[in-house]
């Protein structure tokens, strides 16, 4: 039964995901009455729903080929679509888009609403973590965007610190079948494998470098012998500099946008996440290989009991 659930959950997500994309951009198109996109409507139109459609059809191809990791960024990317094009077409209809004329006009509607937006935010951010397929690192970005930066830290750090204790809760009291529904059993059995033994140090490691599924790990770390306490604390600890990075360098605080220096910086940072990614996507098996080499379990003939060890430290 839940096999057969999941099978259709599979189907129905990118199945629905990509009528919204198409569907919205004919509706958004349709409900600019002025400027750029109301003068070309028609040849925009035509070129994004073509772009969507190749990609939809790209994703197809990868799933049918089995490549689960590109498949799951591009549906990532397709979802994220879906939801922008939905509230933007909302925006449209509402008459809110008409009244943001600049990013402090966005700031004031903001804070028209008085907690809820801060609120709705911090929930949304709390859902990406052990819920929606969005990467965390792009809605911080969007906070860093929709509130000033301090702000953005704020309610960010609150959504993700919530959201983490939930998958960590999950694990921990629901157990591995609601992890594994969640998350999918094929990535949480990959990563309770290969924490086994060593679990503390090793999910120690991983969500503090950066290269790692933080949101992942918070349902293997409740699946594994870290207490409380120290999850907790680690959460506080790693999340905090992760969510203050983005925050605080994204608004152009660190690295302005307006010189040329900060320009230059930026085009490295870019360049060097691009070269981060294509040597993760080729050299990431080789890379895991030493991480655990280097932080998991020793050797049985070493002497040493590894589950033993862990509860001593606990």
């Amino acid at each position: 039964m839940k096999q057969s659930l999941n099978k259709i959950l599979q189907i129905f997500l990118p199945l629905v995901c990509s009528v919204a994309v198409l569907v919205f951009t004919v509706l958004c198109m349709r409900n600019f009455r002025e400027g750029f996109f109301y003068e070309h409507a028609s040849v925009i139109t035509s070129v994004a729903v073509s772009v969507e459609i190749i990609y939809i059809g790209t994703a197809l191809v990868f799933l049918l080929k089995k490549s689960q990791l590109i498949y799951k960024l591009m549906l990532t990317g397709l979802v994220l679509a879906a939801l922008l094009l939905v509230g933007l077409f909302l925006l449209q209809v509402t008459g809110i888009l008409a009244k943001i004329t600049s990013r402090e006009a966005l700031l004031e509607l903001i804070d028209s609403t008085g907690v809820w937006g801060p609120l709705v935010f911090i929930v949304l951010q709390a859902l990406q973590v052990f819920l929606l397929p969005i990467p965390g690192t792009l809605t911080v970005g969007v906070g860093a965007f929709l509130f000033r930066p301090l702000e953005a830290f704020l309610y960010s750090f609150a959504g993700i610190f919530i959201g983490s204790i939930v998958g960590f809760w999950i694990g921990r009291v629901i157990g591995y079948k609601a992890a594994a529904w969640l998350v999918g059993k094929e990535s949480l059995d990959k990563w309770l494998e290969k924490i086994k033994g060593k679990d503390r140090r090793i999910l120690t490691a991983m969500f503090i470098l950066p290269v790692f599924p933080d949101d992942v790990l918070c349902f293997v770390a409740g699946l594994s012998t870290m207490t409380w306490k120290y999850f907790i604390i680690l959460q506080i600890i790693s999340r905090a500099l992760s969510v203050a990075l983005t925050s605080f360098s994204i608004g152009g605080n660190i690295i302005p946008y307006n010189t040329w220096w900060g320009i230059l910086c930026w085009a490295l940072i870019g360049a060097a996440i691009v070269g981060l990614f294509i040597l993760i996507y080729k050299k990431g098996d080789e890379m895991e290989a030493w991480f655990f080499k280097k932080f998991g379990r020793k050797k049985k003939a070493q002497g040493e009991d590894p589950e033993t060890d862990d509860k001593e430290k606990n």
